[in-house]
């Protein structure tokens, strides 16, 4: 499908998480998230990969989604398990499932929840793609594990929370 070379992946927080205004989070963030899919694709990536959660995953899908209609940039949707947007508010479910239904391919990791699933997940993700987008600031939790393993497996880092 695409070399590794050619893969980026994105990981940060959930809403409720970032250390930014909640209701203008989005708009903060879409700047930049567009600036560093754009350096991306400069430097010949191709493949964008999102773990779809709420948040920063979402945001970031949208921007693919959005920068596809110029430049040539796939999306994929690396699900950690099937009805992962079940038990969310409404406005999150309609993005969630537009951007599926956008999306160039989609993953699906696990018919059910696991304890583990996200874990896999980031992994699935950081093992395909050389570099890695995120919103970072030192907060525990998934995005500190994915940060953890794409510095371990060698891919570079465009922390936008750097920024």
């Amino acid at each position: 499908m695409f070399d590794k070379s050619e893969a980026c992946c994105f990981s940060g927080y959930r809403p409720e998480k970032f250390n930014l205004p909640q209701d203008h989070t989005a708009a903060m963030l879409a700047p930049e998230l567009e600036t560093a899919v754009r350096h991306a694709v400069q430097d010949g990536y191709r493949l964008f990969v999102t773990g779809m959660s709420r948040g920063f995953d979402l945001w970031a899908a949208q921007t693919v989604l959005r920068l596809r209609q110029e430049m040539p940039v796939k999306l994929l949707c690396a699900i950690p398990f099937d009805r992962q947007s079940q038990g969310w508010e409404p406005e999150w479910q309609t993005l969630y499932h537009e951007i599926l239904l956008n999306a160039d391919f989609v993953q699906s990791l696990s018919h059910e929840y696991t304890p583990d699933c996200f874990f896999i997940r980031n992994r699935f993700m950081i093992e395909g793609c050389s570099r890695l987008i995120c919103w970072y600031d030192g907060c525990p939790g998934g995005t500190r594990f994915t940060v953890q393993c794409a510095k371990r497996r060698g891919l570079e880092l465009v922390n936008l929370a750097d920024r």
